[in-house]
């Protein structure tokens, strides 16, 4: 049986999930008899009776809302005293609700396989760019403790990201690629069409994924171990760590269907950024370099089925590549499935 949610505290929150609002009132020389609460600035009004108090109290209370949709609201409160009548005191809390299934931030953090309400797990694109307000909502928010970097050294000194205090940053770096990833040399007119048909350079290096089984089996083993919130990103969030986040969903018991959404999601959480790089770098290309240009800046179903082919051609099924591979117990494995819930 599902435990209920407990109520959020502090920012961000989100449509449909509890959120607990909470204050003093002291009326002075009056003696409070209820709360009330009102949701349409002061239009309509809910009475809470409170407990007997007395005129030298005031009263600590707590009101906890879901809202349905989305959206920017202002909760007012003030308390009703032992003649019957509002007082004076209204205090006003204005919040804003959002969507579960957006992504947060320039850095488009999102939960794995799931929504803000009760993830433990989260995938993002590399965080040199991290506003205060998104290094609050990772800390403090999401609770996040560990973030694994899968960039190359190259990758992380073209762009540091700060260290964010109470967390620690695991880099993991990928044996097979020392290279910096430069798209502005690589994916031009006149060079692109050299690196093959369109999707068949993709479909190559989903297949080396295979064989980045320390990457892989260090960053699942350490998630088992830890078992606490923790954030996964690489430079744009597509590739290294959607392979990622699609094994660590199917080690953890999801169907194939919810881990190739879960995959594919990153073509409508990166829509902007995918049209502004298929724009810069598109110009004078032919139509079958541009069709090339797109199948490197998005994500398709035809890379993540050839990384889990290869899987199976390398180690004869999934369960053996974790188990012989990845080196995941299945005390690690059913650890797994508790993170990701």
């Amino acid at each position: 049986m599902s435990q209920p949610l407990a109520p959020r505290t502090q920012p961000p929150y989100f449509a449909g999930t509890p959120i607990e609002f909470s204050g003093y009132v002291d009326d002075f020389d009056r003696t409070i008899c209820a709360m009330e609460f009102s949701l349409d600035d002061g239009r309509t009004w809910t009475a809470y009776p409170t407990a007997a108090v007395d005129k030298s109290r005031g009263v600590n209370w707590r009101f906890v809302y879901t809202p349905e949709q989305p959206g920017r609201y202002l909760l007012k409160v003030r308390p009703v005293t032992e003649d019957g009548e509002p007082s004076d005191l209204v205090a006003g809390f204005a919040f804003e609700a959002l969507p579960l299934a957006r992504p947060f931030g320039d850095a488009r953090i999102r939960p794995v396989g799931g929504s803000f309400a009760d993830a433990r797990l989260f995938r993002s694109r590399e965080l040199s760019a991290l506003t205060g307000e998104e290094a609050a909502f990772i800390s403090q928010a999401l609770g996040i403790a560990t973030i694994y970097d899968l960039r190359t050294r190259s990758e992380v000194a073209a762009h540091p990201e700060p260290y964010i205090v109470g967390m620690k940053t695991i880099a993991l770096e990928p044996s097979s690629e020392h290279r910096r990833k430069d798209s502005d040399k690589r994916l031009i007119a006149g060079v692109i069409e050299k690196y093959g048909a369109p999707e068949e350079r993709m479909v190559r290096n989903y297949r080396r994924y295979v064989s980045e089984q320390p990457l892989l089996g260090k960053a699942l083993r350490s998630l088992a171990a830890e078992g606490t919130p923790a954030l996964i990103h690489c430079v744009n969030g597509k590739d290294r760590t959607g392979v990622l986040c699609a094994t660590l969903l199917r080690a953890a018991g999801a169907d194939d269907d919810t881990v190739m959404e879960d995959y594919l999601r990153v073509n409508e959480d990166h829509a902007d950024l995918i049209a502004e790089e298929a724009e810069r770098l598109g110009a004078g290309m032919t139509a079958n370099e541009r069709a090339c240009l797109m199948s490197f800046i998005e994500a398709r179903p035809s890379y993540l089925r050839a990384y889990f082919e290869e899987i199976d051609r390398q180690a004869g099924s999934f369960d053996r590549y974790l188990a012989e591979a990845l080196h995941l117990t299945p005390e690690a494995q059913a650890n797994l499935r508790t993170l990701v819930g």
